[in-house]
C-alpha cells in the first residue's frame, strides 16, 4: 500500500510543480533557459545575489541604465594578439573582470546589451563566462536596454555603490573548440558545423578579369546566418523558443549532436551560441574562426573563378 501511495505522489508532485511554473511564467535557472524578459528581470531584481551588467559604453550607462545596473565594456572580454583577433581571455583575467564589478562565488548575473549593435558583443560576454564554468548562473536580457525602455520600465543614471567582488579562480571548461580539433571532427555523423555569417561571406565571391576569387566557407560547414535567430523587425530580439526550435532544425542541429559555429574572428557566431544554449543543444564556438582556419591554409570551400581571357 505505502508502494503504491509512493508511486501515485511522486506523478502529482511533478504535474503540481509544473503548473506551479506555468502560472508563474518563470524558467527553472540552469543551462537551459539563459534568455530571460524584462518583466522577470523586474520580479528579481531586488534579489540579493542578482547583478545585473550593463554592457556597452560608458557614455551611455552616465545618462540611462537599468537601476542597480553596473556598467561592463564587452571589448574588455576578448584579447587580440598578433595570430588572431577577439580571442578568449585566460580565465583568470575573466574572473578578475568580473571581480572589479563585484560579482561574488554565488552571484547570478543577468547580462543586457545597450543596443542592437552592440548585441553579439554582449553574447560574446556570454561565452566567456560560461567557459570559466559560470553559464549556468548567467542569465542575458532579451531585448535589452531597447526593450526595457520601450515598454517605459524605470531608468536612472544614478550609479550602484558596491563592493569588489571575492570570485575565486575558475577553471575553463568545454565551451571553444580549435583548428585542430574541428578539423578533425567537422565530418564525423556526430557533428554538424554551422556558418554564422552573410551569405556573400559563405558563398564568396567569383573571380573576374578584374579581381581574383574571394570569400567562401569551412568545408562541410552549413549556412546559418547569426541573424535568423533574431527578429527581423527587432533585431536586438531573439525570436520565440518555438521558431528557434524549428530553424535549428531545419539547419540539421540536433541536440543529440555537438554543434559548431564559427563567423569571422567568434562575435557573431556568438548569438547563435547563446540561442542554442538557451534550448539546451550542445554547443562550441570556433573562436578564431574564419580569419584563423584560411590562415591556417585548411580545407575551404571558396567560389569558382571564372576563366579569364587570353590565358
Amino acid at each position: 500500500m505505502t508502494l503504491i501511495l509512493k508511486r501515485l505522489c511522486l506523478p502529482l508532485a511533478l504535474i503540481l510543480l509544473s503548473l506551479i511554473l506555468q502560472c508563474s511564467g518563470e524558467k527553472m535557472p540552469g543551462a537551459v533557459g539563459i534568455l530571460v524578459s524584462t518583466q522577470w528581470l523586474e520580479d528579481h531584481s531586488s534579489d540579493p545575489d542578482l547583478i545585473i551588467l550593463h554592457s556597452g559604453s560608458d557614455a551611455l550607462f552616465d545618462s540611462i541604465h537599468i537601476p542597480g545596473a553596473r556598467l561592463i565594456v564587452p571589448n574588455t572580454f576578448t584579447v587580440n594578439t598578433p595570430e588572431r583577433r577577439n580571442e578568449m581571455p585566460p580565465a583568470d583575467s575573466i574572473a578578475e573582470l568580473l571581480r572589479q564589478v563585484g560579482v561574488e562565488q554565488n552571484s547570478r548575473i543577468v547580462l543586457y546589451h545597450e543596443n542592437a549593435r552592440i548585441l553579439a558583443r554582449t553574447a560574446r560576454v556570454f561565452v566567456a563566462l560560461d567557459q570559466v564554468g559560470l553559464g549556468e548562473q548567467t542569465f542575458l536580457l532579451d531585448g535589452g536596454l531597447p526593450a526595457w525602455t520601450e515598454e517605459g520600465r524605470e531608468t536612472t543614471r544614478e550609479t550602484t555603490v558596491f563592493s569588489y567582488g571575492t570570485l575565486a579562480s575558475l577553471e575553463p571548461g568545454e565551451v571553444v573548440i580549435g583548428a585542430g580539433a574541428l578539423d578533425k571532427q567537422r565530418w564525423s555523423p556526430g557533428v554538424v558545423v554551422l556558418d554564422t555569417r552573410s551569405d556573400e561571406e559563405y558563398y564568396g565571391t567569383p573571380g573576374t578579369p578584374e579581381a581574383a576569387a574571394e570569400g567562401g566557407h569551412i568545408e562541410g560547414a552549413y549556412f546559418f546566418p547569426y541573424q535568423s535567430v533574431l527578429r527581423e523587425d527587432e533585431r536586438h530580439l531573439f525570436k520565440p523558443d518555438a521558431a528557434l526550435k524549428e530553424l535549428f532544425r531545419e539547419q540539421g542541429m540536433d541536440p543529440e549532436k555537438k554543434n559548431i559555429v564559427y563567423c569571422g574572428s567568434g562575435i557573431r557566431a556568438s548569438v547563435s551560441y547563446v540561442a542554442a544554449r538557451h534550448l539546451g543543444f550542445p554547443v562550441l564556438l570556433y573562436d578564431g574562426s574564419y580569419e584563423d582556419w584560411k590562415k591556417l591554409e585548411l580545407p575551404l570551400t571558396g567560389p569558382v573563378a571564372l576563366p579569364r581571357e587570353n590565358e
